[in-house]
């Protein structure tokens, strides 16, 4: 939770005007099962919405309301601070280092931030 919170402190200090980032699924308190998200049940993975070029809170619906500017920030923003993938959708145009950066199904509207293991 704290590289979370220093990269989304970072981004909105180097962006104070940009719409807020959206956390979505992380894991539940105590962790345990999660019956879509298996990777989220250890708490080290994060699915975090695009920012929308039209500032709205939400996921977007089509890559077109995506500001890739600001989403390419955010997903350098998370390799900095360790994560050690991010899954994008396929049309977005999000790139970063072979393996570490992964185009994945289902993720048009969030990059998915996988975190490695303390102490790892």
């Amino acid at each position: 939770i704290r590289a979370i919170l220093a990269v989304v402190g970072g981004y909105r200090h180097a962006h104070p005007d940009a719409p807020r980032v959206v956390v979505g699924d992380i894991s539940l308190r105590e962790g345990g099962r999660m019956d879509q998200h298996v990777s989220h049940q250890n708490g080290l993975d994060v699915d975090v919405y695009y920012p929308r070029r039209d500032g709205y809170l939400s996921a977007p619906i089509t890559t077109g309301q995506v500001d890739r500017d600001l989403a390419q920030d955010l997903l350098d923003r998370f390799l900095a601070a360790g994560a050690r993938t991010v899954f994008v959708g396929y049309a977005t145009g999000l790139r970063g280092p072979s393996g570490a950066v992964v185009p994945y199904p289902n993720h048009e509207n969030h990059m998915h931030v996988r975190f490695p293991p303390p102490g790892s």
